[in-house]
C-alpha cells in the first residue's frame, strides 16, 4: 500500500503566468490544470514527464535511485525508479489517462557526484527509465540527460512543453547538496516533444 502523496509547495510564477507545483526527491505530482507547471532540480536524479495528451493529464516524477534492493519503508518507496514509475502511471489511469496515448520526456542523470561509486548513478538512472519505457511501451518524445550540470526543470503537462536549465556546478550547489542529503539518509537507513533550453 503506497503512503498519502506529501503536499506540494505552490506558488504562483509571473515569467510562466502559472502556478508551480514542486516536486522534490522521492516525489510525484499529477495535473490536469491548463494553468499549472511541474518544477524540480535534477542532479543525478531522474524525472520521468509522463501524459496522456488527448486526456490532458500528466505528471513528473522524481527518483534518486533505480532500484529498490530491499527497502521496506514505505514513505521512502518513490525514492526508487521501479516504485516511482509504477506510481505515477498508476496514479494518471485512476485519473483518467488511457496507457496506449501515454508519452514521456526524460531529464537529468547528470554527473555531479563526487567518488567513484557515485559516478554511476547518473548513469544507471538513464539506463533504468530508458530501459523501462522502452519495455512498458511508453514513447519517449524528447530527452535531455547525462553531462555534467544540474538541471531546474518545468513541465507543463496539458501542452508537454517542457523548459531545461542547466545550472552551473558551484561550490554550493543545492541540488548537489540536496542529493548528497538523500544518499546520506539511503546509506543510514537499513536495507530491508520539444525541449526548450532556457538561461
Amino acid at each position: 500500500m503506497n503512503p498519502a502523496p506529501r503536499p506540494s509547495r505552490r506558488y504562483f510564477d509571473p515569467r510562466f503566468d502559472a502556478t508551480i507545483v514542486t516536486v522534490a526527491p522521492g516525489e510525484h505530482a499529477i495535473t490536469a490544470a491548463k494553468d499549472e507547471i511541474m518544477a524540480t532540480v535534477l542532479g543525478s536524479c531522474v524525472s520521468a514527464c509522463i501524459r496522456d495528451p488527448q486526456a490532458g493529464i500528466g505528471g513528473l516524477n522524481h527518483f534518486l535511485l533505480p532500484r529498490n534492493t530491499g527497502s521496506s519503508d514505505p514513505s521512502a518507496a518513490e525514492r526508487y525508479g521501479d516504485t516511482a514509475m509504477e506510481v505515477l502511471i498508476n496514479d494518471l489511469m485512476k485519473r483518467g489517462a488511457r496507457r496506449s496515448n501515454l508519452e514521456a520526456k526524460v531529464f537529468g542523470g547528470a554527473r555531479v557526484l563526487s567518488g567513484s561509486t557515485m559516478l554511476a548513478i547518473g548513469e544507471g538512472n538513464i539506463r533504468f527509465v530508458t530501459e523501462f519505457l522502452q519495455r512498458e511501451g511508453i514513447p519517449v518524445v524528447s530527452q535531455d540527460v547525462g553531462g555534467t550540470r544540474s538541471r531546474r526543470i518545468h513541465y507543463q503537462p496539458s501542452t508537454g512543453r517542457a523548459w531545461v536549465q542547466h545550472v552551473q556546478s558551484a561550490a554550493r550547489d543545492p541540488a548537489h547538496e540536496q542529493e548528497m542529503a538523500y544518499m546520506d539518509r539511503l546509506r543510514n537507513q537499513p536495507v530491508a516533444g520539444d525541449i526548450e533550453i532556457f538561461t
